[in-house]
């Protein structure tokens, strides 16, 4: 159990003992298991089994709620790659990035809604995505809308915390539409009052204190004009800087001056609400003390105190501010507030810190997935170093830090995401997208990877296939079609695995299943599937044993029309075609006896001939094995014997296996297929079927030399 953040007890007796190492497995996988210092006595008294514990970080994106956006992200990047590549409509498109980055914010807010309604989801989640949301916003607002960032983004910022914390807005409007008479007695309205004006939302604010009884008094009044008055940045109204802030000094000075004459004095939650838009430090640091973060009223006090703040004045304006907060939090909690990842994150975005931005975001606990796609979008929209547009190729706009060796980051990403959602299983199609547009290595790793992916069914094989053709990848085909043969013989599906092992294209695997269902003929007089050898046209040519196969059954079905003449000519090729399995001889043999005892001959005698030399070559060396193997079984119940004749069985060759010999059971090839039927071929070839088979034989060359000769008459 996990004692904390940090620390994770692994239960390892032995490693308890003598102390434990680890080893990498892969990317995001490692093993541990005990090891010893080579000095430590080690206790034979007692011998503990080793133990190996895998350890790998929990995949958190597989929440059902979360899979939607996993997958509707993983379309959005493969879009953006392929028209970025011109791999869509065949050229490179111009691409509107603040547009594909607010369709990846649409699907997290729209999975952050979809939990809302699942009560048993699990709250980190959520706060994880919350906080993917509010960064990539910001990254949207600052960093990838040129526009905006080139500009003013006092306006951006104010425009982020609303979305982000939009409960002032919701509460007023709600409280608008009661009564105006009942609207000063709620207790929320001056609170609601100053959150609005903390979040630069002036002109609900006004609306608000018009409704109050006192709002026909001087100091409402003065208060409203103020307000209206308020001098804002705009760079469209043809103001410069410096005039602007000759303006709102003046402005804010007349403020300071009614403010200290006390002519809001009367109205104290007035006067304070007029502190705040002076700007008055002393009046901000308290509000700081009730904020849940340090960036929450961060935009308000740039509104009122210099609102044509840009980009790259922000930095300054962020680290005091910070500082501010930590300083407010300590008077009043008794000590310094705990920062979490994404108070960092938005300070280096506002800090214009693009190398620290991107070294947080990779501790997000997401799998790096919102480091994956905001890096790669910053990528291609030329803001990272070795991708920026060559009128600007150091960044000395000075809008964004260049990131180095950003195109390496973004590329290792991409792989270790990839290989990620391969590793999962479930995720392996998603994965191959960001392999495909990751790093050389990243391509070459697909095959493997792909090979790897556990197979649950049927239709996820057919579906590797289909990706292991369109990325030419003919190993994963034949590994796939391999793992599915032996799972259907697990389970005696013969004539899937025979299909399966003919779509693998391996003849040594087509040999294998072949043979099974020779090998069942000859135990049990019947074969299996017939229909589907019926139908397997040239497919056969793969393995000579699948050749075999087919004329055999073909024979069956001759010689089951009646048409023997044709059977008797088909049984006779195939004894010379050089392709007969050595176990199937008594059966071809005890085949062609019956095809011998036409009274009218309808084999000729030259293949009566051949049937004899097939019997004396391939029949009779099979009927002396079995006597050599009944006399060695005999030996073996000889106690004095039995040593040898060990020896001897390991040393005979196999019959089955073409003269070699047989391999130990632990030392078997992991290869071959598993199932097997026990079989005892030996016992088919008898001396009454040779005799039988002798008799036939000269019985027939009898007659065919009869009708041949007395024919040439």
């Amino acid at each position: 159990m996990a004692s904390d953040e940090s620390t994770v007890m692994v239960p390892n007796t032995r490693g308890k003992q003598v102390g434990l190492n680890l080893a990498w497995v892969n990317n995001n996988e490692f093993a541990t298991f005990a090891f010893g210092n080579v000095l430590h006595k080690r206790d034979r008294s007692h011998q503990l089994m080793g133990e190996i514990n895998l350890m790998k970080p929990d995949f958190i994106l597989a929440e059902p709620a979360a899979r939607t956006m996993l997958y509707e992200c993983g379309q959005l990047f493969y879009t953006l790659q392929r028209r970025r590549y011109g791999l869509l409509g065949g050229q490179t498109q111009t691409i509107d990035f603040v547009d594909v980055s607010q369709q990846y914010r649409k699907s997290v807010r729209q999975t952050l809604q979809r939990m809302k309604d699942i009560p048993a989801t699990d709250s980190t989640i959520r706060k994880m995505l919350y906080s993917i949301e509010c960064v990539w916003h910001l990254v949207e607002i600052l960093i990838v809308d040129s526009n905006a960032s080139s500009g003013t983004v006092v306006t951006s910022l104010l425009q982020w915390i609303r979305y982000h914390f939009p409960n002032p807005e919701r509460d007023a409007t709600a409280l608008l539409q009661e009564p105006a008479e009942d609207v000063e007695k709620k207790a929320n309205y001056w609170p609601l009052v100053k959150a609005l004006i903390l979040q630069g939302h002036t002109m609900v604010a006004r609306a608000l204190l018009r409704l109050h009884p006192s709002s026909d008094t001087r100091s409402f009044q003065v208060a409203d004009q103020l307000l209206q008055s308020l001098p804002i940045y705009n760079v469209h109204d043809g103001l410069s800087v410096h005039k602007y802030k000759v303006h709102w000094q003046s402005w804010r000075d007349n403020l300071h001056i009614l403010i200290e004459a006390g002519n809001f004095g009367a109205e104290p939650n007035l006067e304070e609400i007029l502190r705040l838009i002076s700007g008055d430090r002393v009046a901000w640091r308290r509000q700081q003390r009730a904020a849940t973060c340090w960036y929450e009223y961060l935009p308000g006090f740039l509104l009122y105190t210099d609102s044509s703040c840009r980009y790259y004045q922000l930095s300054r304006y962020a680290n005091e501010w910070m500082m501010d907060f930590a300083s407010a939090h300590a008077n009043s909690h008794r000590n310094a507030p705990e920062f979490t990842v994404l108070d960092n994150l938005v300070l280096a975005v506002m800090d214009n810190n693009l190398p620290e931005a991107v070294v947080l975001l990779q501790q997000i606990p997401d799998n790096n997935w919102c480091a994956v796609h905001i890096v790669d979008l910053l990528y291609h929209a030329g803001l990272l170093h070795g991708n920026r547009p060559e009128d600007d190729p150091n960044g000395t706009d000075g809008t964004v830090v260049p990131l180095p060796d950003g195109k390496l980051i973004r590329e290792f990403l991409l792989y270790d995401f990839g290989s990620l959602l391969m590793a999962e299983g479930t995720y392996w199609q998603l994965g191959m997208g960001y392999l495909e547009f990751s790093s050389t290595e990243g391509l070459g790793a697909r095959e493997a990877l792909l090979a790897r992916v556990p197979i649950r069914h049927e239709a996820q094989a057919l579906k590797l296939i289909a990706v292991a053709r369109k990325n030419d990848f003919p190993g994963v085909i034949m590994e796939v079609c391999k793992v599915l043969t032996k799972r259907n013989l697990a389970h005696r599906r013969y004539g899937s695995a025979l299909d399966w092992a003919i779509r693998s294209r391996d003849s040594s695997y087509v040999r294998d299943v072949t043979n099974i269902f020779l090998e069942h003929y000859c135990n049990h007089g019947e074969l299996l599937c017939e229909k589907m050898i019926a139908n397997l046209g040239q497919k056969i040519f793969i393995s000579s044993q699948l050749v075999f196969l087919k004329k055999y059954y073909d024979f069956r079905l001759l010689y089951r029309k009646q048409e023997y003449a044709q059977a008797a000519e088909l049984l006779i090729s195939l004894m010379d075609s050089n392709i007969v399995p050595s176990y199937f001889w008594p059966c071809l043999m005890a085949d062609v006896i019956p095809l011998l005892e036409f009274k009218e001959p309808i084999i000729p005698s030259a293949e009566t001939l051949t049937v004899l030399r097939h019997l004396q070559l391939d029949l009779v060396p099979m009927l002396e094995q079995r006597k050599q193997t009944l006399k060695r079984q005999k030996q073996q119940q000889n106690p004095k014997t039995s040593a040898k004749s060990m020896l001897s069985l390991a040393m005979a060759p196999d019959v089955t296996t073409g003269g070699e010999p047989m391999e130990a059971e632990g030392e078997q090839d992991q290869t071959t297929l598993i199932p097997k039927f026990s079989s005892n071929l030996l016992n088919n070839c008898t001396e009454d079927l040779i005799n039988l088979l002798r008799l036939a034989c000269i019985r027939n060359l009898s007659r065919a030399y009869i009708i041949e000769h007395s024919g040439r008459d």
